[in-house]
């Protein structure tokens, strides 16, 4: 069991034992890569979504889709596109966009 196996597995244990250990600095060392690909494997999806689900302006749209104002409004009346309202100007959801982008990819 490396060093940051045993640490997770008693972090959540109100009855861990206090421990004393000496740790070289190799592993100490791995402790903190172990520690960062683990926090990375975490957040990494919830950047990812966030990203997606970035909410673009109508020219954004426009500029992404290659497409005019008016295409942006039809695509909205059809219900692909759902328009987000934000402090009073119309946003479109970034997942929205490349769901219409990978349908036009795979026609």
């Amino acid at each position: 069991m490396n060093l940051y196996s045993l640490l997770q597995s008693t972090q959540n244990s109100p009855d861990a034992p206090c421990i004393n250990i000496s740790v070289s600095l190799a592993n100490l060392h791995q402790l903190v890569v172990d520690t960062i690909d683990a926090t990375c494997d975490r957040l990494l999806p919830l950047f990812m979504k966030s990203e997606e689900d970035r909410l673009l302006t109508k020219k954004e749209v426009c500029a992404k889709l290659g497409i005019k104002e008016t295409s942006v409004w039809n695509l909205t009346q059809k219900g692909q596109l759902t328009p987000v309202k934000v402090n009073g100007s119309t946003r479109y959801r970034q997942s929205e966009v490349n769901d219409i982008i990978e349908s036009r990819n795979n026609d």
